[in-house]
């Protein structure tokens, strides 16, 4: 692609080499990050010193190693702050949380992890401790479901081929094929379940929300797996989603 004689190549670069930490990779030697950003050892070590001196990484005394500070957060936090999808999605996310005593929730997709832009937390004992900015495996969650089974399907599929199906739970879905088959039997249902493939007594639903035609994010209810004996409760929470979905989408709906 061409660039742009405007563009900043040292940003890129600054830009990658934050990037080059991850929840597999908290911490990074010199050597590491400069052969994965394809640099030198002394231009490795002069984005290392200006991301220190500005508070970003940090470098342990023992091993010399690097790591992202808590300061890297303002830079995701302020971009889910500052998106209108929350204000959109969150009046109906408090809305149903209260009336109906659920963990409601909205999640956009990054790469094969969603992240949480809003969620508002029920009373029940069988929760997670989640906030906006918290990175779940897709695959584990109705909201990545929801998202990948209405998405573009060559993009879903090559979304999908890069994950790797860890099992969380004895209910994790762990076969491509199976999980694959899960997205075709959401997207003719209309919305997404997660019957305790994440932690163990705890069922959710989830529906897309579209933006001219394109799935934008997914919004999700969370709940104890007993809640759905012997009665209509989960009917009733499926339709108040989907009329949620409705009323916060933008443009055109399903693709």
């Amino acid at each position: 692609m061409k660039r742009s004689r405007r563009f900043i190549n040292s940003l890129e670069k600054g830009l990658s080499v934050i990037s080059t930490f991850s929840a597999q990779k908290p911490e990074v030697t010199l050597t590491e990050l400069a052969r994965k950003n394809q640099m030198t050892l002394g231009t490795a070590h002069r984005y290392l010193l200006t991301l220190k001196e500005l508070g970003f990484v940090n470098q342990n005394e023992e091993d010399k190693k690097y790591h992202l500070t808590p300061k890297v957060l303002s830079l995701g936090f302020s971009a889910l702050k500052s998106m209108k999808l929350r204000m959109r999605v969150l009046p109906y996310l408090i809305k149903m949380s209260k009336e109906m005593d659920v963990t409601t929730q909205c999640a956009i997709l990054d790469g094969v992890e969603i992240v949480y832009v809003e969620r508002v937390r029920a009373r029940d004992v069988v929760n997670l401790d989640i906030t906006v900015g918290s990175r779940l495996p897709a695959y584990s969650t109705a909201m990545g479901k929801a998202i990948l089974a209405f998405m573009d399907q060559k993009e879903s599929k090559r979304i999908v081929n890069q994950m790797n199906l860890a099992p969380l739970t004895p209910y994790t879905i762990t076969n491509k094929k199976t999980f694959w088959k899960e997205l075709q039997e959401t997207r003719l249902r209309g919305y997404a379940v997660n019957n305790q493939e994440l932690v163990l007594g705890l069922r959710t639903l989830a529906a897309p929300i579209f933006n001219e035609g394109k799935v934008e994010a997914a919004i999700g209810v969370s709940f104890p797996i007993y809640r759905i004996e012997g009665n209509n409760f989960e009917t009733v929470l499926f339709k108040e989603m989907l009329a949620i979905t409705k009323k916060v989408s933008l443009g055109s709906g399903e693709l």
